[in-house]
């Protein structure tokens, strides 16, 4: 018998939880929030009554509530070793931020450290009845697929996944064993993303194209993974002009130098980082951003971090640009500057004259690769689909019905099923 409870990550992004249920044991595959104030978290889960953790990767809408297991038990969890860094890095950062609204603290996040358990993909894993290993979802460094098998039973949680290669993760790859059931993200299964090629030459010639007439370009990006691939994509296309890297991305820059293996081609990622320059304090920022072309700078929806800074410097002159990089959730400062050209500058709403474009650059698998993926897999399973918008999961779980003749589920919250 093994039994999923989906606990949160159904109809929305945000707040991935599914707890996994076997004769024996408990296995709770991730427990993130959902970004806001204040955070919001899966539905609850005690402590006492799991056996262990797995995280696919670090983004707090999977990781984040993590810590809350932590406040009395002792439980392992079970990551890479990039995700395990990460995690330190943003949900501190996470506890910085909202420290009044969470029910845990620093304490909680150095006990959770002390009970991870550091896995390679592949490697195999036994705890009571339930057998997994993690796989590489392409996502971002670090990131991994859950493969499980249970009383018999073959399950995949995908977490997030991307099957096209970027230029600092390889791409996840098609399973070839029968599963009984998969639990599939639905992010963009209402979109489709551009050629990579294509998008990554129009982005580097706008680039040259600003700073060739005197202006400089600002790139808002995500501090991990996507501000070190616009590094990386600078550096494939031979762009010899100063940039500069500021905000948590520097941190996550140094676990990805540390830790070779999270990156597809560590000498590569290397060398695309040897000549950029990293601010170190208040004083650096004001004095580098005179001499800088291409600033790359979280927070990649312009909701805080040192990115504002650099907006208040930059945005309002004719000859700069803004090149967003990064998925923008409705509501968010991102989102208003796309769809009015308006942002918040010293708490006032100021027109941005610096060009202003959105290249769809993402880490997540888009509509096509998504189909692909599902047709790929061999078998009859079970498909369950999360992490969407509730138009999103409830397009691929009714195409999986129509197009594969496949059991297509979008389950709400609190669902439980047999496999």
């Amino acid at each position: 018998m093994v039994k999923l409870s989906f606990m949160g990550g159904t109809h929305q992004v945000g707040g991935n939880a599914i707890l996994v249920n076997s004769n024996q044991g408990k296995l709770l595959l991730e427990y993130g929030v959902k970004p806001g104030t204040p955070p919001e978290f899966p539905g609850h889960i005690r402590a006492k009554d799991i056996d262990g953790i797995v995280i696919g990767h670090a983004h707090l809408d999977h990781s984040g509530g993590v810590p809350l297991f932590y406040l009395s038990e002792k439980k392992p969890y079970f990551a890479t070793r990039t995700t395990s860094e990460l995690i330190k890095i943003l949900i501190k950062d996470m506890i910085k931020l909202n420290s009044y609204y969470l029910p845990f603290e620093y304490l909680e996040l150095e006990k959770m450290q002390q009970q991870r358990n550091d896995l390679n993909y592949g490697q195999k894993v036994k705890l009571k009845d339930i057998n997994f290993q993690l796989q590489d979802a392409g996502h971002i460094p670090g990131s991994a697929m859950v493969d499980m098998e249970i009383n018999g039973k073959k399950i995949l949680y995908t977490s997030d996944f991307n099957t096209t290669t970027t230029r600092i993760c390889n791409n996840a790859k098609i399973p070839r064993k029968k599963y009984d059931a998969v639990i599939i993200e639905s992010t963009y299964a209402l979109h489709e993303h551009p050629e990579r090629k294509q998008l990554e030459k129009d982005f580097v010639n706008e680039i040259k194209s600003t700073v060739n007439q005197g202006g400089k370009v600002l790139i808002p990006a995500f501090a991990v993974g996507r501000s070190h691939e616009m590094l990386s994509v600078l550096h494939a296309h031979k762009f010899d002009g100063y940039v500069l890297l500021d905000g948590m991305a520097r941190a996550v820059n140094k676990i990805m130098l540390d830790y070779p293996e999270s990156v597809k081609t560590p000498k590569t990622y290397a060398n695309a980082v040897r000549n950029v320059h990293e601010i170190r304090g208040w004083r650096d920022r004001r004095q580098a951003v005179r001499k800088a072309d291409v600033i790359v700078a979280p927070s990649g929806m312009l909701q805080g971090g040192t990115v504002m800074f650099y907006m208040e410097k930059l945005a309002t002159n004719p000859q700069n640009s803004v090149y967003i990089v990064s998925f923008q959730v409705p509501g968010t400062n991102g989102a208003k500057l796309l769809e009015t050209g308006m942002f918040p500058i010293k708490d006032r709403d100021t027109k941005v004259n610096a060009k202003v474009k959105h290249f769809d650059f993402s880490s997540h698998s888009g509509k096509t690769p998504l189909q692909k993926f599902l047709k790929g897999l061999k078998g009859k399973p079970d498909i369950y689909v999360v992490h969407g918008e509730e138009e999103s999961c409830d397009f691929l779980a009714e195409w999986v019905r129509d197009e594969l003749d496949l059991n297509g589920i979008a389950p709400n919250m609190g669902d439980e099923f047999t496999v």
